[in-house]
């Protein structure tokens, strides 16, 4: 039995493939082993929408997944900080906190999204901040679903743009000063993440950093890291080996 993360799959129902893709990643896995989904799930998450085919293809995934024995696990990630603990139930997976702890592999290791060691970026980290609070959320689902797409789309759309011309790694990159303090924090000193797309493995980039393992994105490839008694592997194979 393993544990298994991924991250930024940015699932959409215009993108049927990447959904397969996800279902016969989960099909690979053995009864026992753990699944967690480190954030950016979903393209973008608004809420449940009973019309949205992704949001079906995958409550299903997930529930034939947990009749195999299969436990999945969310952490929040930028695009998807929205899904309640009523939109876990409905996925069929479990929420965990955004600063996880797992003792699965010989040592303990720190899994989260990434966006929080991006701490340079003040704009978004005010953002994030604002959208935690209850009243801000609750005066958001007041909108109606239509209206809430098209806020999403409206920033998911600004980012892309954003990317396309180039972001500055000095805002947007990650701060060596801030991975050193969640490691030290939390007694670590292994590190997974995703948020940047950045695939790669990294080692001693701090005093407290044996190694940072880095997940890209799902698209051309998708990439994971395994977890057991011997070790952690990030692992990146071609898309295409999934349907094969």
């Amino acid at each position: 039995m393993a544990l298994y993360v991924i991250a930024d799959l940015h699932l959409s129902a215009e993108n049927k493939r990447l959904c397969s893709a996800f279902a016969a990643f989960l099909n690979k896995l053995q009864k026992g082993d753990r699944l967690i989904i480190s954030g950016d799930f979903f393209n973008f998450f608004v809420g449940i929408d009973p019309s949205d085919s992704c949001q079906k293809f995958i409550k299903q995934t997930l529930l034939s997944a947990k009749q195999r024995n299969i436990d999945v696990f969310f952490q929040h990630g930028n695009r998807d900080f929205l899904i309640s603990q009523k939109d876990a139930e409905f996925f069929n997976f479990t929420l965990l906190p955004e600063i996880y702890v797992d003792e699965t592999g010989p040592e303990p290791c720190l899994i989260m999204h990434g966006d929080n060691l991006c701490s340079n970026d003040e704009k978004y980290q005010k953002f994030k901040a604002i959208t935690k609070k209850k009243w801000i959320r609750n005066l958001f689902f007041m909108l109606p679903l239509f209206i809430r797409k098209k806020i999403a789309v409206k920033l998911r759309d600004d980012s892309q743009k954003l990317t396309s011309i180039g972001r500055d790694p000095l805002i947007y990159g990650l701060v060596p000063a801030t991975i050193e303090k969640f490691l030290a924090d939390n007694n670590c000193a292994i590190i997974i993440h995703g948020h940047l797309h950045q695939y790669g493995l990294h080692y001693s980039e701090t005093p407290h950093e044996k190694q940072r393992l880095a997940l890209g994105d799902w698209g051309e490839f998708y990439s994971f890291v395994k977890i057991d008694g011997n070790g952690f592997y990030l692992l990146r194979y071609s898309l295409d080996e999934l349907f094969s």
